[in-house]
Order: structure tokens, then sequence, then C-alpha cells
């Protein structure tokens, strides 16, 4: 023990402070990443053990649901967060184990490579299911990299029910096991896929549901976009000091597995061809697809950065690879400290360029946050709410889905009595009560069964009431 101490002290310590960091940021956010995708994602994990559907729910990832929920039902909104958290430091962890394991000098640092990505050091303190994938990503590759075949092609085949994307990862690691000919491993890739296909067919679906019950249309509903638009993101996504050392990871690599063309034997690879068959091309195929798919408006992308979040830790790697072989390997070691110091303060202040921790809701949604606060101090807790915005349900931390408790906006009828015992509150928003709920304002100020009870003076560049009925 003391010897895996000795070994490892720098990385548990480093990893320790981030979840620190973390869940205490997460348990003071006012907002998350996601947005409506990140509300519903919890809905599904909170209420999964109430509607066991829930644990087939497509677009939900059954797989997320199933591995969140517990987090979700003990500990509500944190409890989720706190799941993605502890999904997050494990990959971490694995990043760490990988590089060390590839015997790059100074290994730890890809710990801080990984959790200090602007995007997905925020999404860790969410409901969304990128953290998982990312999960299965790294520890299926890392078997694969490590010639533990059999865990690694179980693990992916769950991949396509943490993530769409799971498809064609499958089938590049079914590839790969051809490749290298370990054909015995490649029928345990759809070990997943049939699991799920025999709950779902004795729970009364089709054996197929995977497929016939798919929520992606093949023509994406949110248009299209240019072949730059992820390009144009990597400050968001991984920091403009990251993507720097990214982009000589790759030259890196790439000049390294070319120089070595002649030495390629699938069967005994060199370390250059193994990583960058098992770390690099995964990680641009998925990025390539996604860049397609936003280009040409398929398979109902809507250009969302935070997908890449996927392949954080492959990411991650070749960062920290390529620091390693150009700058450290030769360097004297106070030298390559002070670099390295020098490259964590730039990637520190990129992480927090775009969001200030912890997190503050704008607009809407801050409207929203402080008038759930209001209405925990000062309503009943069994009112029932009508409601149009569904971060309030999360605020409130309510049941979506009891429809009688918490009804849309749309199903008012302002002339049905009061039922006694049960005190009714209305929740306006100028984003969806009157576009998508079809509940104009001066319906709601001129009945005579409506007092007005809150409206905040700071609008936020959106508008809110809550009435309550009185009669």
């Amino acid at each position: 023990m003391k010897n895996f101490i000795k070994h490892h002290g720098l990385a548990i310590s480093i990893l320790i402070i981030f979840f620190g960091l973390l869940s205490y940021f997460a348990y003071f956010n006012e907002c998350s990443e996601g947005g409506g995708d990140n509300a519903f994602h919890y809905f599904f994990s909170r209420y999964a053990f109430q509607y066991p559907k829930f644990f087939l729910e497509h677009w939900a990832k059954p797989l997320f649901v199933l591995l969140s929920s517990p987090f979700s039902a003990v500990g509500g909104v944190y409890g989720t967060n706190l799941f993605n958290i502890l999904i997050g430091i494990a990959s971490a962890s694995l990043v760490y184990k990988f590089a060390n394991d590839m015997g790059l000098k100074f290994s730890w640092l890809s710990i801080i490579i990984l959790l200090s990505f602007p995007s997905y050091f925020f999404m860790l303190q969410s409901a969304m299911t990128e953290p998982l994938m990312s999960f299965i990503i790294i520890l299926s590759f890392y078997l694969l990299y490590q010639e533990k075949y059999l865990p690694a092609a179980i693990i992916m085949s769950f991949s396509l029910f943490s993530r769409s994307e799971g498809m064609f990862l499958t089938a590049y690691v079914l590839f790969y096991l051809a490749l290298i000919k370990q054909w015995k491993y490649i029928p345990f890739l759809t070990l997943g896929f049939f699991l799920y296909a025999f709950v779902g067919f004795f729970s009364g679906r089709d054996f197929l549901w995977y497929f016939t019950e798919n929520p992606y249309s093949a023509i994406s509903p949110y248009g299209y976009g240019e072949w730059i638009h992820f390009f144009s993101k990597y400050d968001y996504m991984w920091g403009l000091p990251q993507t720097i050392a990214l982009t000589i990871g790759l030259l890196t690599i790439t000049l390294l597995s070319f120089f070595k063309i002649k030495k390629l034997k699938f069967q005994a690879l060199e370390p250059e061809h193994k990583f960058f068959i098992l770390v690099v091309t995964p990680a641009a195929i998925f990025f390539l697809f996604h860049v397609i798919v936003w280009k040409y408006g398929w398979c109902a992308s809507y250009g969302l950065e935070r997908v890449m979040n996927c392949i954080a830790p492959l990411i991650a790697l070749i960062i920290a690879y390529g620091i390693n072989y150009v700058m450290l390997i030769r360097l004297p070691k106070y030298i390559s400290l002070i670099f390295i110091s020098v490259f964590l303060y730039f990637s520190f202040l990129a992480t927090v360029k775009f969001v200030t921790y912890p997190t503050r809701a704008y607009g809407i949604d801050k409207l929203i946050y402080n008038a759930s606060k209001w209405y925990k101090q000062s309503c009943k807790p069994n009112g029932i709410i009508y409601y149009s915005h569904a971060s309030l349900m999360l605020n409130l931390d309510r049941n979506i889905f009891d429809t009688i408790h918490n009804p849309g906006l749309s199903k008012l009828d302002l002339d049905k009595p009061l039922v006694s015992g049960n005190p009714i509150y209305i929740f306006w928003d100028s984003q969806f009560s009157e576009s998508e709920q079809q509940m104009k304002l001066e319906t709601l100020q001129n009945h005579r069964s409506l007092r007005l009870i809150y409206h905040p003076k700071e609008d936020y560049g959106s508008n809110l009431y809550v009435f309550e009925k009185i009669q």
C-alpha cells in the first residue's frame, strides 16, 4: 500500500482536489450545461424506479438511466451531478493509468489536462450523458491497449445504450479485432444489444426496439452548418493552450507512425502504431462524424460542441503524448516543471474563460431559479402547479411526469372550482407560456378568480408572473 501511494500519491491527490472542486460547484450552481436536455435526462433518471419503462427509454439513454438512477433517487439533482462527477474522476484515473502504462513522463499531467477542458469540467456538473460515454470509450480502448479483448468487447457492446455514436465505435472495435485476428471476441460486441433486445421483448416491445424506436430522424430538424463549425469551437471544447498541445501531439504521433510504417504488423504493433490506432483514430472518426452530419444536416445533429466531451479522454491522451515527446522527454527536470507550470496556468485560465463557478443563471432561467426559492419559502408544498418551463420542475425537484399535480399551462381551466386542500399556482413566463402553451398574460391578469402573488422587479430580459387561484 505504501509503495502504491508513493508511486501514485500525486495522481490521487489531484483526483481528490478535482472531486472536491466539482462537488462544491455542483452543489451551489444555479444552472448546468444542457438546458432542457439536462433537465429531462435528470427526470428520466430520477423517476425510473417509479416508472420502470424509463429504463428502456431510448432518448434518455438506457445505460445512463440504469447506472445513474440510484444516485438520482437518493440525492435528487445533486445526486445525479455526483454520479457524473464520479464518472469523470474514473475517466481521469483511466487516462492517467493509460499514460503511465505508455511510459509518459509526468503522466499525472494527463488528469489535469482532461479535467481542465472547459466544456468537460462544466458538463461533469450536470445530468448529461456525454461523461458516461467518455468513460466507456476510454475504458474499452484502454482494455484493448492492454490486450484484454473480452472485457473490452463486452463494455463496448453497451456503448450504443449510452449514446447513439456507440454504433459506429462498436463497428470500429470489430474492425480492429478482425485486423489483429482476434476473431473469437467479435461476437461479444453484440452482447449489450441482445441483452437489451431480450429485456425489451419480454417487456412488451419489439425485439429490435433499439432501431424501431429510434427518436432521431435521418434528416436533422435543426438545419445544417459549416465545415469549420467544430474546428472553430476549440476554445470552448478544449481551450487554446490545450488545442496548441493537441496539434503538436497529433503531428508527433502521425510522423512517428509514418516513419515506422515499414515495421507495421497488426499482430505485433509498434507502440506508436498501437497508440495511433486505439487513441488517435477513434477520436478522429468521432470528431469527423459530427463535422459531416452537421455540415449536411443528418442524424438530428444540432452542431453542439458538448458532444465532443465523449472523446475528451482520448484528446487528453494525445495532448499528454505530444507534450511528453516533444517538450519533456529531452529537457532537464526543472525546465520541464517550469514549462508544465506555465502550461497549467494558461489551461486553468481557459477552464474559467466562458463559465464562472459556481454558475449563475441568467435570463428566464434566473427568474425561475429565484421564483423557485421564493415558492419553497412562501407557498404550500401540496400545491398544484401549472407551468411552461421545465426548469421550474427541476429547481423545485417535482415530478414532471405527474400531470395531476404538475400540469402544463395549456390544461388550465380557469372556471373549474378550486379543489379543497390543494392550492393552485400558475407560473407564466414570457419564453414558453404564450408561444407553446397558448396562454396570454392578459387572460390571467384580468380573470376574477386569480390574484398575482409574485412578480420580480428584475426582468433579466424576460418576464415571470405567479398567480394563485382564489375561488
